[in-house]
């Protein structure tokens, strides 16, 4: 069976040795700062090599373009969204607190999943073209949240639709918490202010529901 051909944005190869490691990780490093600096259009790996402190040519053993760079770390921010998220439904699911705690919970992970560097946030997922498997698996999370939502939602409250109004939530909390890091130029609420204002709009609108 023949081989199924190597994505354009996969790493070259895999770093074994402590040393290889360190290595991949400067360069991430040293992509985040560059992105941050100069933007997605204004990065090159020229940029990234000579702030990681390697040559071009050893960033191409492991990364073969920009793309590739900028994908690892989308990927890396996935990972940890999806293992934060996924940790907090099992809590959920294993012992759900009060509705007031439930929101609580909610609004606060995710706010901490988009204050965590936002200038860096904001160029990878406001500047960067994303390939379909991201769009696509960015969507998958956010589903998965509203399945974990909808269905908990009914031991806590009286709800005719429990996923319309979960599904409701999780897409008001995600625009609500980009739009507070991410819009330049913006002088967002304090984080405190911030958790309290959509706690209340969350819980208002399950009330009204």
């Amino acid at each position: 069976m023949p081989r199924a051909p190597r994505s354009p944005l996969a790493p070259r190869k895999r770093p074994r040795q402590a040393r290889a490691r360190a290595t991949v990780e400067a360069i991430l490093e040293a992509t985040a700062r560059i992105l941050v600096r100069r933007g997605w259009a204004g990065t090159t790996t020229n940029h990234v090599a000579e702030c990681a402190g390697v040559s071009v040519g050893t960033l191409y053993e492991y990364f073969p373009s920009k793309e590739a760079l900028v994908h690892a770390l989308v990927t890396r921010h996935l990972d940890e969204a999806e293992a934060r998220l996924s940790a907090l439904a099992s809590g959920l699911a294993t012992e759900p607190p009060s509705l007031e705690g439930l929101v609580r919970a909610i609004v606060a992970t995710m706010l901490e999943l988009h204050e965590a560097a936002p200038r860096l946030h904001r160029v990878l997922f406001d500047e960067v073209p994303h390939p379909p498997a991201i769009r696509a698996r960015v969507r998958a999370i956010e589903e998965a949240q509203t399945d974990a939502l909808a269905a908990v939602l009914p031991r806590l409250t009286e709800i005719e639709e429990p996923r319309v109004t979960a599904q409701v939530i999780v897409a008001l909390l995600e625009a609500l918490a980009h739009r507070w890091v991410l819009t330049p130029g913006a002088d967002p609420l304090p984080r405190v202010r911030m958790q309290a204002e959509l706690e209340r709009l969350v819980l208002g609108y399950l009330a009204a529901s």
